[in-house]
């Protein structure tokens, strides 16, 4: 299973401070989410920021990094500049950047673009058949990698079957190993290909802070993290994205513990 980081922080500084701690330490992806309008769950440099342009930056910052966004909301933005910008960061991260794509989570992010929030998956169906096609176009890939980056898909229930179908990795999302054990189960059951998942990890913290978003954190002692992500490995996900805090502090720590305890445990 591999392991990412969100390196979520108070400033730039801290957000290169500790993506490099991050991967120097063993957790091999940089993730960053994608919003739309300001959010207090997502402040500035902790995932306020826009995903590709951050995931760009930090591939500079942090050579050799896989980076991903997790995930760029596609009905609210344009296929063709999104196959443009996802093959040119494909190509400056060397190979190395996962696209992932949701139909949206933020009604207030749907009415400000002008979408019915209603309509959103059937806008994400058609965006993401254009995508597709235009991310496998050679006019769209301004470099020497002939693949272009993969596709995921990340949603609710809706978005897993739309995966399955279309033979897609899918991403779940804030479940712990029980809540998302038979998930997992039912995607492998309907023939899925790939699951991954994106958690929230606490350490020292008594709850999983959020204003709209419950996270349902994974938290505990050291063998009690450790026994999570072997949970998570067992069930199938194959790749793991951390959201470790929403500030310097809570990021620095999580990921100090998971790199200098958890990891040397799951070799």
């Amino acid at each position: 299973m591999r392991l990412g980081i969100s390196p979520f922080a108070s400033s730039r500084e801290e957000v290169r401070e500790l993506a490099c701690a991050a991967t120097q330490g063993g957790l091999d992806t940089l993730w960053m989410g994608d919003g739309y309008l300001a959010n207090p769950d997502f402040d500035r440099w902790a995932g306020g920021m826009e995903g590709i342009a951050a995931l760009a930056w930090l591939a500079g910052v942090v050579p050799g990094a896989r980076v991903g966004i997790s995930a760029a909301v596609l009905p609210l933005r344009d296929p063709v500049w999104l196959a443009k910008q996802a093959n040119s960061l494909h190509q400056l991260a060397d190979g190395g950047f996962v696209l992932v794509v949701a139909p949206g989570y933020w009604r207030q992010d749907m009415e400000a673009g002008g979408l019915d929030f209603g309509q959103r998956g059937t806008a994400f169906d058609d965006g993401l058949t254009r995508l597709l096609e235009l991310l496998e176009d050679p006019s769209y890939s301004p470099g020497p990698i002939p693949s272009a980056p993969p596709v995921w898909l990340a949603g609710a229930e809706a978005t897993m079957k739309r995966a399955i179908e279309r033979r897609l990795p899918y991403q779940a999302s804030r479940a712990t190993p029980s809540e998302l054990a038979g998930m997992a189960k039912q995607f492998f059951d309907a023939g899925g290909l790939f699951l991954a998942h994106r958690v929230r990890i606490l350490t020292g913290q008594e709850e999983s802070p959020g204003n709209q978003v419950d996270w349902n954190a994974v938290t505990g002692s050291v063998a009690e993290l450790v026994d999570s992500l072997g949970q998570f490995s067992a069930m199938g996900v194959s790749d793991l994205s951390i959201v470790p805090g929403l500030d310097s502090s809570s990021s620095r720590q999580t990921i100090e513990i998971l790199v200098s305890e958890v990891l040397p445990q799951l070799v």
